[in-house]
Formats: C-alpha cells, sequence, structure tokens
C-alpha cells in the first residue's frame, strides 16, 4: 500500500511541474513581451516541460506497472485508454512547440530576428488547448481510481 502511494504522489507531482511549465510557456509567449531574452527563456522553459512531460508518462507507467491494481485491470479499462490518448495529444502539441520554439531560437542567433507576431499567436494558441486538455484528464482519472465506467 505504500508503494502505491508513494507512485500516485511522484505521479502527481510529475503532473503539478509539467501544468506550472506549460503555464510558464503560455504566459511568455506573447507578442508585447517577446524579445531575446523571452525567446532563449521560452526554450529553457519548454525544455523543462518535455522533461516534466516525460516523468509523467515514467511514473504513469510505473503506476500502471507497479500499481496495485495491477497492469491487467488497467490494461482493459477504457478511462485509462482515454487518458493515453489525451496525453499522447498533449505531447504531440508539445513537440510540435518545441520544434518550433527551436527554430526561433536558431533564427534569432543566426538573423537577429524575432518570429512573426502571427507565430507568436499560434503557438500561445496550441498550448493553451493543449494545457485545457489537463484539465480532463483528473475526471478520467477520478473516475478510474474509484471504479467508475470500469470493466
Amino acid at each position: 500500500m505504500t508503494q502505491d502511494a508513494v507512485l500516485a504522489y511522484l505521479h502527481l507531482a510529475a503532473i503539478l511541474s509539467w501544468v506550472v511549465f506549460i503555464s510558464s510557456t503560455a504566459a511568455l509567449a506573447r507578442n508585447e513581451w517577446l524579445n531575446a531574452a523571452v525567446v532563449n527563456r521560452l526554450v529553457v522553459v519548454d525544455r523543462i516541460a518535455f522533461i516534466a512531460g516525460g516523468v509523467v508518462l515514467a511514473t504513469g507507467l510505473a503506476r500502471w506497472a507497479l500499481g496495485t491494481k495491477g497492469s491487467a485491470w488497467y490494461a482493459q479499462q477504457p478511462l485509462l485508454w482515454f487518458k493515453v490518448v489525451l496525453f499522447l495529444a498533449m505531447a504531440a502539441a508539445a513537440l510540435r512547440t518545441r520544434r518550433e520554439l527551436r527554430s526561433w531560437q536558431r533564427q534569432l542567433h543566426l538573423a537577429g530576428a524575432l518570429p512573426p507576431p502571427d507565430a507568436v499567436v499560434a503557438l500561445r494558441r496550441r498550448v493553451m488547448r493543449a494545457s485545457h486538455l489537463m484539465l480532463v484528464l483528473p475526471a478520467a482519472a477520478v473516475l478510474l481510481a474509484r471504479g467508475i465506467w470500469t470493466i
């Protein structure tokens, strides 16, 4: 039981860390604040968010494999697979954001140019959409943990 509690805590801490850095990315990605220092800071914040997302995945897999309910139970739960799909959608948005931010940084270092305003708006919208998917995940997690809508 202690192991399950530790795994749950680590997973929750990783999720909260991911939320903090996704939110930071969204907060920094504003045309009115964008300058060379902010572009470089966005790349660093995104790197930390990427690592936090990886820890969310790792701790989720640990809960699946080592948790009290067991991997066989989790594997047949539609809510778990719904959570996985949401996570993958967020990860896809994060990967695209990561590539774009690195491109901005490269362009900044090569030509001294900031990204066009419409690119900043598009990136911020993508990050916000991905972060809003995070709001649905806890609902599925709570239902799953309490055996509601489970097989």
